[in-house]
């Protein structure tokens, strides 16, 4: 005789409703992805369930009682991916042929409009064929994944927004007779990825890196930064800290941590004769060429307490002297193109809307959402 209990389903709303605790206490979106696949599993009594990311073709959360290889799994995701019907969200896939161990017998596959990734549930006993209510599962724990992330990334915005007016405001207040300097190399830059026609992602991290380029200066002494002459060789050598400063600083803000090559290296020279790490030409990162100019645009057209602002055709001099020396002489080009936008100069203040569109590209594509730690100024 049967025992039917030992064959029985279980109930999935009571997996599901842990979920929402799991979630909760996650600390990464791997954790949260971890969590939404096993319970996904564990409501559906599946032998295998996974992550499938359609943006690197990967596999991860892979688990369950039954051992199924990582490249099979990826294989199979993009085969059912392919049968999913325009529009739809979820895919019960029956094989018409269960002769072969290494196919399952049936499959769930649950997609997102809000997502690239997908969960998928696989089971290789035809007496356990998925069914109806077993897609509703899968499909109610991926929507509790997403549901959780939107949530997680409201707040991951709202705090990255609020650390960066933070740390413009501090840059300015360390030397406000060049407040505003962040802002004004941010928004150049952006004219100047545009101008050279690169990817409309790279505004957003190179406004952002522009805003956050000087950020190594709330390390120095504020002595320093106010001298009211130029700086001596000793002098100098300590102002350039503000480079690994800066380095170290965006490396404590995960979601960051992708602009930290222009911040190091926004002060390396075309010909190898910067700093911090003296490197040369296409060695240099591009943002922190970019930046480069942009900076130095800035600069020039800004009165310091040793000189007066120099003029539109002072500075199209310096940037045709100094094109392959100091600077690229591609985004120099770029300059040149578009400096009727610049002149005069840009003094709008505040960071407002390119900020937070900027913040929001990054955290949407995190990989991981990982609890954020404030910077560091320790040395």
């Amino acid at each position: 005789m049967t025992d039917t209990l030992s064959n029985a389903m279980p109930d999935p709303w009571p997996v599901l409703e842990s979920l929402l605790l799991k979630l909760g206490d996650a600390t990464s979106t791997n954790q949260s992805v971890s969590y939404a696949v096993e319970s996904a599993r564990a409501a559906v009594n599946a032998d295998v369930a996974y992550w499938y990311s359609r943006n690197s073709g990967k596999v991860s959360a892979l688990g369950g009682p039954r051992e199924y290889a990582a490249d099979r799994a990826a294989s199979l995701a993009r085969q059912l991916l392919g049968r999913l019907p325009a529009g739809h969200e979820t895919l019960r896939w029956l094989n018409p042929d269960a002769m072969s161990d290494t196919i399952p017998d049936s499959a769930v596959i649950c997609s997102d409009a809000r997502t690239q990734g997908c969960i998928m549930a696989l089971n290789f006993d035809p007496s356990r064929r998925f069914d109806d209510s077993d897609t509703k599962a899968v499909r109610m724990a991926l929507k509790m994944l997403l549901a959780q992330r939107a949530q997680s990334q409201a707040s991951t915005k709202s705090l990255l927004l609020g650390l960066l007016h933070c740390l413009t405001t501090i840059i300015d207040a360390k030397d406000p007779y060049t407040a505003g300097h962040s802002e004004r190399v941010a928004r150049i830059a952006v004219l100047l990825v545009k101008a050279m026609g690169l990817s409309p992602a790279i505004e957003g991290d190179v406004f952002l890196a522009g805003l956050l380029h000087d950020v190594g200066k709330i390390g120095l002494p504020d002595d320093l930064l106010q001298r009211p002459g130029r700086l001596n060789a000793e002098e100098m050598e300590e102002m350039r800290k503000h480079t690994i400063l800066g380095d170290r600083i965006v490396a404590s803000i995960k979601p960051f941590d992708r602009l930290r090559p222009a911040v190091r290296n926004h002060h390396e020279h075309f010909n190898g004769k910067g700093y911090p790490d003296g490197l040369a030409g296409d060695k240099i990162p591009l943002l922190a060429r970019v930046l480069s100019v942009a900076d130095a645009c800035d600069a020039m057209m800004s009165p310091r307490r040793y000189r007066s602002a120099r003029s539109p055709y002072e500075i199209d001099a310096v940037f045709t002297a100094e094109a392959s020396q100091q600077f690229d002489p591609v985004v120099v080009r770029a300059f040149m193109a578009i400096r009727h936008q610049i002149y005069p100069p840009i003094y709008q203040k505040g960071i407002g809307e390119s900020a937070f569109h900027a913040i929001e590209s990054i955290v949407d594509n995190l990989t991981d959402n990982s609890m954020l730690s404030l910077p560091s100024l320790a040395k």
